[in-house]
């Protein structure tokens, strides 16, 4: 019962956080904010000369999903306490299907580095 609260508050305080910047958030929209910056100086070229490889953002969205993977060890850690055996047996599944998903990213050539 206290995960689900955890969950429903954490829910609740990150829509709020989002929609409070939505609408009381400034809204002045000129032409300088659409324009193209790199580190804050004006870019050499307008257009991009090539298109990029995808592969850094691939291996990004990866190490974020296998890092919040972490963040699901702090309740169930707290949780172990109350029936060890019953949550050793979660943490076998929810690894296995984390593992499943290593494989597979592996399989498909999405942690190799390089083009």
């Amino acid at each position: 019962m206290e995960l689900l609260f955890s969950f429903v508050f954490v829910l609740l305080i990150s829509f709020s956080m989002f929609f409070s910047g939505k609408v009381f958030g400034p809204r002045k929209d000129n032409a300088s904010k659409k324009e193209p910056f790199e580190c804050g100086v004006e870019p050499l070229q307008k257009e991009v000369p090539k298109n990029y490889s995808v592969h850094y953002f691939k291996i990004a969205i990866l190490f974020l999903i296998f890092d919040i993977e972490l963040a699901f060890l702090i309740p169930w850690a707290l949780a172990f306490r109350k029936n060890p055996f019953l949550f050793f047996v979660v943490m076998v599944i929810f690894q296995a299907f984390v593992l499943l998903a290593l494989f597979y990213a592996w399989k498909k050539g999405d942690l190799k580095w390089g083009i």
